[in-house]
């Protein structure tokens, strides 16, 4: 079993980088948001739960770090 390691990928890009490819705190919620149920500790602030979650080029320095794992493997 090999598992990704991204973190060369994020550097500079996290989410104080330039650009950021994660989402820092993210207080506008879509309809998809329950704050009480994603943040039961702090959902009273009503936090999105996009918040900490990588953005759509965040997301493809994920898929960036998997691939060149699969490829190492030779899969």
């Amino acid at each position: 079993m090999q598992f990704s390691h991204p973190k060369s990928a994020f550097v500079n890009k996290g989410m104080c980088g330039d650009p950021e490819q994660s989402h820092g705190i993210v207080k506008t919620l879509v309809m998809s948001d329950d704050p009480i149920k994603d943040w039961p500790h702090i959902g009273k602030y009503g936090l999105s739960a996009q918040s900490f979650h990588p953005k759509t080029g965040g997301a493809r320095l994920y898929a960036d770090a998997r691939e060149r794992t699969m490829a190492d493997m030779n899969l």
